[in-house]
């Protein structure tokens, strides 16, 4: 009873240190005691539910980003959310990275590089993430793309380990490479850009809106059984509905922006052409290593660009062209985000909004025309960097029991408005994103302006709508995170980190949990069933991040974007600092999986502040000689030699 009441002042500490209406202190106050014992009573009991949002191709451009992508469900959720600003994946190339995040290890660890290899046989018999929680008594189910599908994951989304049931695919993801794409003159494609009728498409649907229709579908029944009532889905074999319970940890993983860009045509409407800017930098930098440059071949294999008739291996898209790929990009990408706001609008319809940690996750970044190149493909911030955010509830929100916490939004009904620009006189098309998250200061901490309302039209300062906080955290996080992340957010046990030469390791990972950089200590230990504070201090945190991609030869060519395994001579291993992102490319063996550092094939040196669009390697001017020898010292070393220093753990 001590305790209760010890942590019952200590979140009246913490609900009031948030509370900023003085005349409700008294409510406040009873308000969180009474909050405090549903914790003590319930919270401590029952484990959170996990909902793991993964898109595919998604660079970090959303609103809450920055923009240019409209995204006002993202964005919302980003509002009540811990999103990093410098979020790394492990190699950018769908199949090696989603096994490097749901692994927590690296690709030359699960020595996955491509589509051609399964890390059960290539490495070893790594727990998943999945599969730990469904090893500590979780029901875990995956819809759409969590897993690469086929080969990379064992042929079945590696169902035997990981999932409660068999993995669900959309049945018109066969329809991925058909000539389904309308061109002006009516006849059909096989296109990058894509905007098409739903009604009009296989079967009259798409994948993303499957996945969604069965993600909450399960959703529904894990309601009906958390109430004691059984589900409703006759399509689930009776001995799943059994093990269909609370807590659950749901991976659902949405195709777009994955090329191609095919999505219900009334999006391209939100990105009239005249309002998108194609990208500053649209040529091959003077000083790029022929290593370094992807060819984006299988784009080009495309009709819509088979047609420029673009030259071999260093042609590139003309310029004029950019602006409708990027439209399309931007579309499809927005489309993506109402799925999103269904998703959780039903996960608050089912009654799991406020025990549910959720992860919204990019499985690797896309360039659009940056450098001349487009795809992934590179070691280029733009393909490694990704949009990553954390719900946690009652840490990254303060209405996390509020009666509506995910109101859906739909892009396409935001009001247009017409602009008049004084100079020239003439009329401008303006979106009125009225769900856009911005950012502002209080107590430290920045505050997400989760909608802006049609009547708010002409305001220039606008106040939150709501009591929502959003944490923003800069500091350096890679994917490979993510798995000792969320299992300490769950109060599992966490990953310890890996021994060299792991593959006999079955549990550990070689990431680190970042909830220290956003957990309150007293509402971190809410899941855990010790009273163990678990105070930490972190004196350093990781000063680094690592991503690698594999090259056939140093010259470009037909096998240069995805290689095979047996084609892979060269990697280029890939740092990035504070201040530096440096990367050499090095012979590499296939057979040993080992890559020799005094076979340099080439170096790139960017700096970040002086070059963010990294333009100008200057990995062989004379004044960054010492730094490129400290750098490549660094990059030997390997992630080991930057991991966090925290004590009291």
């Amino acid at each position: 009873m001590d305790d209760y009441f010890g942590d019952s002042l200590f979140y009246w500490a913490f609900c009031s240190h948030r509370t900023m209406a003085v005349p409700l202190v008294i409510y406040t106050v009873v308000a969180c005691f009474l909050l405090q014992f549903q914790l003590d009573s319930a919270s401590r009991i029952d484990k959170p539910n996990v909902l793991f949002i993964v898109i595919d191709d998604l660079r970090p451009s959303l609103d809450c980003y920055g923009g240019p992508i409209i995204s006002p469900n993202i964005d919302q959720l980003a509002a009540q959310s811990a999103i990093f600003t410098n979020a790394m994946v492990q190699q950018s190339l769908c199949a090696p990275s989603r096994t490097s995040f749901l692994t927590g290890r690296r690709p030359d660890t699960t020595r996955v590089y491509n589509f051609d290899s399964y890390w059960r046989v290539s490495g070893g018999n790594y727990t998943t993430l999945p599969q730990h929680f469904k090893e500590n008594g979780y029901f875990t189910a995956s819809f759409g793309k969590v897993f690469h599908p086929g080969v990379p994951s064992g042929g079945d989304d590696d169902y035997r380990y990981s999932w409660s049931i068999p993995a669900y695919h959309p049945s018109t993801e066969q329809y991925i490479k058909a000539k389904v794409c309308p061109n002006l003159d009516g006849t059909l494609h096989n296109n990058i850009m894509c905007p098409v009728d739903v009604e009009e498409m296989p079967e009259h649907t798409l994948p993303d809106l499957q996945a969604f229709e069965r993600a909450a579908e399960i959703l529904r029944n894990l309601s009906l059984s958390a109430r004691g009532r059984s589900g409703s889905d006759e399509s689930i074999d009776a001995g799943f509905r059994e093990s269909m319970k609370p807590p659950f940890f749901l991976g659902v993983g949405y195709r777009k922006p994955h090329v191609p860009w095919k999505y219900p045509k009334a999006y391209q409407a939100l990105y009239p052409l005249e309002s998108v800017e194609i990208a500053s930098n649209p040529n091959i930098p003077e000083k790029m290593p022929s290593v370094a440059w992807d060819d984006f071949h299988s784009l080009r294999l495309r009709d819509d660009l088979k047609a420029l008739n673009l030259s071999f291996p260093f042609g590139t898209i003309p310029l004029d062209f950019h602006g409708p790929m990027r439209q399309n990009y931007y579309a499809s990408a927005t489309y993506t985000d109402y799925q999103v706001g269904r998703l959780l609008q039903v996960l608050e319809a089912s009654g799991f909004a406020s025990n549910t940690i959720i992860l919204f996750v990019g499985d690797h970044g896309w360039q659009l025309g940056e450098h001349g190149e487009w795809c992934k493909f590179s070691n280029f911030e733009l393909a490694t960097r990704v949009p990553l955010m954390v719900h946690v509830p009652g840490v990254t929100d303060t209405n996390w029991l509020s009666a509506q916490k995910f109101t859906l939004k739909d892009p396409l009904k935001a009001p247009n408005r017409v602009l008049i620009d004084h100079k020239t006189g003439k009329l401008s098309w303006k979106k009125l994103r009225y769900d856009k998250v911005t950012w502002k200061k209080s107590n430290g901490l920045p505050v997400g302006l989760p909608y802006r309302t049609p009547e708010s039209e002409g305001n220039d300062v606008l106040e939150p709508k709501g009591n929502q906080h959003g944490v923003s955290v800069d500091a350096l996080v890679e994917l490979v995170d993510i798995f000792p992340s969320l299992s300490e957010l769950a109060g599992l046990t966490v990953p310890p980190i890996c021994p060299p030469n792991s593959f006999d390791v079955d549990f550990c990972a070689e990431g680190v949990s970042f909830a220290p950089l956003i957990l309150d200590d007293y509402i971190a230990d809410r899941w855990r069933t010790n009273d163990s504070r678990g105070l930490r201090k972190i004196k350093r945190w990781k000063n680094a991040t690592f991503s690698q991609y594999p090259r056939p030869s140093v010259h470009p060519g037909k096998l240069t974007d995805v290689p095979h395994l047996a084609n892979i001579t060269i990697m280029g291993y890939s740092m990035r600092t504070i201040e530096y992102h440096y990367t050499e490319w090095i012979g590499f063996s296939n057979t040993t999986f080992e890559g020799d550092w005094n076979d340099v094939k080439a170096r790139e040196l960017y700096v970040n502040e002086l070059d963010p669009e990294q333009n100008n390697n200057v990995a062989d001017v004379e004044k960054y000689k010492d730094i490129v020898k400290m750098l490549s010292g660094r990059l030997q070393r390997g992630w080991r030699d930057c991991l966090p220093v925290i004590s009291g753990v």
